[in-house]
């Protein structure tokens, strides 16, 4: 088994984050408040049964909900059970607010928003004790997605000191709303919210919260369920001083709060695609806290039933061992390949799957893998493996992992495949060990797809394999596809791929591009359609070499995780 771990290295730092397009706005608040339901009784003597009436039910119409405006999907109010610890549901609350309203949750509630709440005592940097209050406002509302609300609530030990950060960040609202279009201002007005009581004078479970779990911050997601908030330093404030200390060199940035809405915003839309699919669910683990690998036989439908799929998804999420923890120092530390693999009639573990575990932070994945239907064709009990830690550095992880079988009306399915490459040290000889092959194609095929799942890793000659570009020739009959990771040896590339399953704001460098892989998210198989390359009933011949910059790769250049077959369907 093979595990990948982060070097920190001095990269430059590169260009501006990308952002969002901002969802639409609307003053309809409220999940139910499309519509207005009005109900009149007049009384009129009735017969022997007395005195009856008539009743009329006017319904108006007032337009499209807040949700339906943003082209959001809406989910209801959930009335629990409730509960503080992360993924829990979010019990009702209200907040007294600086501008004399009281915002209540459940009434405001619209069923496609999140709710992040950053206390006043999360500091720059060890070398800078300003909140980061202090800074940033302008950036969170010009580059956030728009369906958040923010909460600023202080910790300060006392009133006076509270007062002090309440009254400076009300005036730097002031400032930034100022500074944006008229109709966004009107909106941000709306969605930041600064507490007028500081945590320790609240009531309720915001107050527990804002103690306890939720001390570094936490949000509340679309679908309710209280989360956290991660480390929110930022990928362009290295402080040299800072690292020379021996402190986290990164200063922490209030408007990278925007990231976990990005995320949430992601999730809400990958559970409505889920929650549409008739999917067959068969689970693994159901949250047993693991701490390297696990073993378990599983009993999959028959062979006949499933013929009647044509997409195999794997779902995993991993949470902190300990609910009564923060992520941080709770969670695994390290970026280690994960990967769930399946007993061929060798006894050999074919790899199927493949995820990059975060920093210290709760994940949730689910990557399609239909090619690898293959390996799972005949149905009935097989053996699994799941593989995500090193002896030496155990991460005892609570685990929920399964299966998703369904139809999506492909027309195709693949029957059978011939694996090619493995992968290797990445070095002056590694395309010697990859010598062409010749493939006979089944004369009944309809469609080849050439898959792979490749990860680079180390970081050695030219920051190869996890920080460089590592190219992938394959040529299928002399015609070539090209896998290259451009990404890799950027400051932030990563970034973005918080929209797409990675979770944002870990502990480490989350940030940085890599080389077919970011920290905390699955690795999704390289798939191209090659049918127009080949002939069926006819051998192809298959080439693949790996190169860096062109060429061949130079000694020392760290190592290729690689799978890669031709699948076959019909």
């Amino acid at each position: 088994m093979r595990f990948a771990s982060l070097r920190p290295l001095p990269f430059a730092l590169l260009a501006a984050l990308g952002l969002l397009p901002s969802c639409g706005t609307s003053d309809t608040g409220g999940a139910g408040g499309a519509t207005t339901t009005t109900t009149t009784t007049t009384s009129e003597t009735g017969g022997a049964g007395g005195t009856g009436g008539v009743t009329t039910t006017t319904t108006t119409d007032t337009g499209p909900s807040y949700c339906d405006t943003a082209m959001l999907p809406e989910r209801a109010w959930s009335d629990g059970p409730y509960g503080i610890h992360r993924n829990e549901i979010a019990d009702d609350f209200t907040l007294d607010l600086t501008d004399g309203t009281a915002w209540n949750f459940k009434t405001a509630w619209s069923g496609c928003e999140s709710y992040v709440f950053v206390p006043d005592t999360i500091h720059i940097s060890d070398l800078n004790k300003e909140s980061i209050w202090t800074k940033d406002i302008s950036t969170l509302v010009k580059t956030s997605p728009k369906n958040v609300h923010y909460f600023f609530v202080s910790r300060a030990p006392n009133d006076a000191d509270a007062q002090l950060h309440i009254d400076a960040l009300n005036t730097l609202i002031g400032q930034a709303l100022a500074n944006i279009a008229a109709p966004d201002a009107e909106h941000w007005k709306t969605h930041l919210h600064v507490a007028a009581k500081r945590a320790g004078n609240l009531d309720g479970w915001i107050k527990a919260e804002l103690s306890g779990l939720g001390r570094l911050g936490f949000a509340i997601d679309r679908f309710q369920r209280v989360r956290g908030i991660g480390n929110l330093a930022d990928v362009k404030r290295f402080k040299q001083a800072l690292n020379d200390g021996g402190y986290w060199p990164w200063e922490q940035n209030l408007s990278y709060a925007l990231y976990e809405a990005r995320y949430f915003n992601f999730e809400a839309d990958r559970q409505a695609r889920l929650d549409a699919e008739d999917a067959t669910i068969i689970p693994f683990w159901t949250g047993e806290i693991l701490e390297q690998f696990a073993e378990k036989d599983i009993t999959l439908p028959s062979e006949a039933e499933m013929a009647q799929y044509d997409t195999l998804e794997v779902e995993v999420e991993s949470a902190c061992p300990d609910p009564e923890k923060i992520e941080f120092g709770n969670c695994g530390a390290w970026d280690y390949i994960a990967s769930l693999g399946v007993q061929d009639d060798n006894a050999q573990n074919i790899e199927i799957a493949r995820f990059i575990t975060s920093y210290h932070r709760e994940t949730h994945w689910v990557v399609d893998i239909s090619p690898m239907l293959v390996h799972l064709k005949k149905g009935g009990t097989r053996h699994f493996r799941w593989d995500f830690a090193p002896e030496w550095n155990k991460q005892p992880t609570a685990t929920k992992l399964s299966l998703r079988l369904s139809n999506q009306g492909k027309g195709y399915a693949p029957y059978a495949a011939q694996f090619l490459w493995a992968g290797g040290d990445f070095n002056s000889t590694y395309n010697a060990t990859h010598v062409p092959t010749d493939v006979p194609i089944p004369a009944d095929a309809t469609r080849v797809e050439l898959v792979a799942i490749v990860t680079g890793h180390g970081a050695g000659t030219g920051q190869c394999s996890e920080f460089c570009n590592h190219q992938h020739s394959f040529k299928i009959n002399g015609a070539e596809q090209l896998l290259e990771h451009k990404e890799a040896g950027t400051s932030n590339k990563c970034v973005d791929h918080v929209d797409d399953g990675m979770v944002p704001n870990q502990g480490g460098t989350w940030w940085f591009g890599r080389g077919g892989w970011c920290p905390g998210q699955q690795v999704a198989p390289w798939v191209v359609d090659v049918t127009a390359n080949v002939t069926p009933g006819m051998p192809a011949t298959i080439e693949y070499q790996g190169l860096y910059q062109s060429k061949q790769p130079p000694d020392g250049a760290g190592n290729i995780d690689l799978v890669s077959y031709l699948v076959f369907y019909k």
